[in-house]
Formats: C-alpha cells, sequence, structure tokens
C-alpha cells in the first residue's frame, strides 16, 4: 500500500510538471506571433566567430556573412583564434575580418576567446552589440536586422532560433538534434516574452554593449549559460527571443560532456541561492519573468524524469501487471515526454530522421550520462613564472638585460 502511494504521488508530480512544461510552451508560441515591422537599422554588430585549425570553413563562413541583408559598414567581421596553427588568421585577414589573437599566453578553450576578446572590444565605442557565432554557423538573411529592431525596442539580450543542419538522413545530425531540444535544459529560466521551447544557446546570442559593462560576462562565465541568465534575472534583465532570427548550426561533433558532479552540484546551489529570492522578488515588483525563473530552477531534468519513469513503468507492470492504471498512468507520462521532444524539434526545424529516432533517447541520455562519469573535471592551472634560460642569465644568477639599441659598428 505504501509503496502504491509512493508511486501515484510520483506519477502525480511529474504529470504536473509536464503540463507545466506544455503550457508555457504553448503560451510562448502564441505570444510570438504578434509581429510589428522592422525598425530601421541603426545599430553597429560585431559577429564573434572563435576559430582553431578551420582553415577549410573559414572562407566559406566569411562570404556567407556578408551575404547578409545589411549595411556593409554597420557590422565586423572578429576572428578570435583558439590555439590556431595552421592558415586560418591567414585567410580571415585576406577576405578583411579583423583577428583578435591572445595577448599573452595562448587561449584555453573557446569561452576563454569570446570572453577575451568581449571585454577588449567594450573598450571601443563603435560596436551597439556582439554576436557570438561558430566557425561553421549560418544565419538567415535578414538576421541583422531583427536583431537590431530587438535592440531599437529597448532589449539588452537577445537569443535567435537554433537549428541543427547538416547532412539530413546521416545519425549523427539526428543524434544532435534530439540533444539540442534539451540543451541546457528542457526548461528555461525566462519569462513568457521568450518562446520556452526553442531552447538556449550561446550560438545565436546577441548582448548589448550595456549589458557587457554594466553586470560583465566572467562571472558566471557565457560557457555556463543558465547561472549566466540567471545573474541577469535578479538584475532584472529578460531575455528576448527573436522569433525572425535564425542561425543554423552545421557542426558535425556532438558537444562534449563535463563531469556530471559539476553540473548537479552547481544546479542545486543557484536553486537555493537564486530559486527562492527570485519567487519573492517577483511576487514584490510583479514580475511574472522572475517567479517562472524561480520556478523552474526548482524543476527536475528532463534526463530525471525519463529515468525514473521508465523505473517506475517496469516496476509497476511487474508488480501489477501491464493492464493496471498505474503501469498505463506511468506509459501515458512517457509518451507525453516523447510528443514534448517531438514539439521542440518541430519548433526547432529539425530534420525528418531525428523524429524517427526519438526512440532511442532513452539509450542515448543514458550513454551521455555514462560518459560524463569518467570525464575530466576541467581544473584551473596555477600560472607559473616563465624563468629566463641559462645561457640569458648572468653569473651573479640574474638575467641580463636585453638592449633594443644595436652595437655600434667598431672602426677599421
Amino acid at each position: 500500500m505504501y509503496l502504491n502511494l509512493f508511486e501515484a504521488a510520483v506519477l502525480t508530480g511529474w504529470i504536473c510538471v509536464v503540463v507545466y512544461s506544455f503550457v508555457l510552451s504553448l503560451i510562448g508560441r502564441i505570444r510570438g506571433r504578434n509581429r510589428a515591422p522592422l525598425i530601421f537599422p541603426r545599430h553597429v554588430f560585431a559577429l564573434v566567430i572563435p576559430v582553431g585549425n578551420d582553415e577549410n570553413f573559414i572562407s566559406r563562413t566569411l562570404d556567407h556573412l556578408r551575404r547578409t541583408k545589411y549595411p556593409r559598414n554597420q557590422f565586423d567581421i572578429i576572428v578570435a583564434p583558439v590555439n590556431s596553427t595552421d592558415e586560418t588568421a591567414t585567410i580571415a585577414r585576406r577576405k578583411a575580418a579583423i583577428v583578435y589573437g591572445p595577448k599573452k599566453d595562448q587561449r584555453r578553450d573557446t569561452d576563454e576567446a569570446i570572453l577575451d576578446v568581449l571585454e577588449r572590444l567594450s573598450s571601443k565605442d563603435r560596436y551597439d552589440a556582439y554576436i557570438l557565432l561558430d566557425v561553421r554557423s549560418r544565419i538567415s538573411t535578414n538576421y541583422l536586422r531583427v536583431m537590431s529592431d530587438k535592440l531599437s525596442k529597448g532589449a539588452l539580450a537577445v537569443q535567435s532560433g537554433y537549428a541543427v543542419s547538416g547532412r539530413k538522413w546521416t545519425w549523427n545530425t539526428a543524434c544532435r538534434a534530439m540533444l539540442s531540444t534539451l540543451n541546457p535544459g528542457w526548461l528555461t529560466s525566462w519569462s513568457l516574452k521568450y518562446r520556452l521551447a526553442s531552447g538556449i544557446h550561446r550560438t545565436g546570442l546577441c548582448i548589448s554593449r550595456r549589458l557587457v559593462e554594466k553586470h560583465g560576462v566572467r562571472k558566471p562565465a557565457l560557457d555556463n549559460v543558465n547561472a549566466f541568465l540567471t545573474k541577469l534575472l535578479r538584475r532584472d534583465v529578460v531575455i528576448q527571443y527573436a522569433e525572425n532570427a535564425w542561425v543554423y548550426d552545421r557542426s558535425t561533433t556532438i558537444p562534449r560532456i563535463s563531469a556530471k558532479s559539476t553540473p548537479i552540484t552547481s544546479r542545486w546551489s543557484r536553486a537555493r541561492n537564486d530559486g527562492l529570492p527570485l519567487i519573492s522578488e517577483g511576487l514584490k515588483w510583479r514580475s511574472t519573468a522572475q517567479v517562472i525563473g524561480g520556478v523552474n530552477l526548482f524543476m527536475p531534468t528532463f534526463g530525471t524524469m525519463l529515468a525514473t519513469s521508465l523505473a517506475f513503468y517496469v516496476l509497476a507492470v511487474y508488480l501489477h501487471g501491464v493492464a493496471s492504471l498505474i503501469a498505463i498512468g506511468w506509459l501515458a507520462l512517457i509518451t507525453s515526454l516523447g510528443l514534448f521532444v517531438i514539439f521542440r524539434l518541430w519548433l526547432m526545424r529539425a530534420p525528418l530522421l531525428a523524429y524517427a529516432a526519438v526512440p532511442s533517447l532513452p539509450l542515448l541520455l543514458f550513454w551521455q550520462s555514462a560518459k560524463s562519469f569518467w570525464a575530466p573535471t576541467p581544473t584551473s592551472e596555477p600560472i607559473i613564472a616563465k624563468t629566463p634560460p641559462k645561457n640569458e642569465q648572468s653569473k651573479s644568477g640574474r638575467p641580463r638585460r636585453r638592449y633594443s639599441r644595436r652595437p655600434k659598428r667598431q672602426s677599421s
């Protein structure tokens, strides 16, 4: 009896979460239908693209970005090399792109390159906003016009539509499309102004210069999207969604999985430190965005709900049989989770093979979770002072001074 009560309580809670997610997604979809005419473009953008050894892709990407329908003198392409050893930077300069290399040491990853470039660009008066893209990204023709329109209407940060593209009939594209519907979270922290069923991604994110100067981009960093956006929400900055602007991700690799313990710890600490304050502040100031954001921080992840539902369904079939009411309830919940994924695949313009691959989503999530246990936890390496070579040290142990003036030529 106690086991049945526990199963019924968990099933009721999970059903409430699914209904809540469907309602938010549908309301966000309905509210996004009202379209106002675009304001004349008047903002200057910096398109920030981190690159590695991408000499085979950088040329086509730059040619594609220059064909966008926006005044050519009102946007620049900023290329940020990340430990690049080939001709990527040279090709970018030939294509009239601006290359921002590292000042001192080599950059660790793409996120470090983006943060470095944003801090350097924010000190200049030319750019009004910065758009983050990948080296294989493709954008819609009216992308910059829509972003300029959002900024003109008061937005400080804008997320464009995100779609996975590439070879439509490959398993890799289908897996990336399914994972992108749940990455970084199937419930976002944002208001009804943001279409919740489209997800939040770093690629295609437009942030204004005022936001970078006032709130910064390092603590937390942009690579931790949920934590960064939660910080903005605490400061009454709402992320808006641009339904007419789309970025298409043509990368072929599935995103690397980080260690599992770190996201779990950061998630619960963020829910404990920001969840209740967001709800109380939202009720005090009558802010729907903050109330929904605070509630979403306490919601379980999609993988947790799916794994729990499958385990309880097997238990219900074993104890009560396939035709029992509790087993049918768990099966209906699993079906609704699958429908939610299909709904988000449709909104994100996923290829047809992704719909056929939805039944394999539990195995894919299990494999991703298993890999996360053996993924190395990133650690910050201590900065070691560089000592000069032995041949450049004097007998006293002090380094020799280098003179920039050339020695005088001796007379014969």
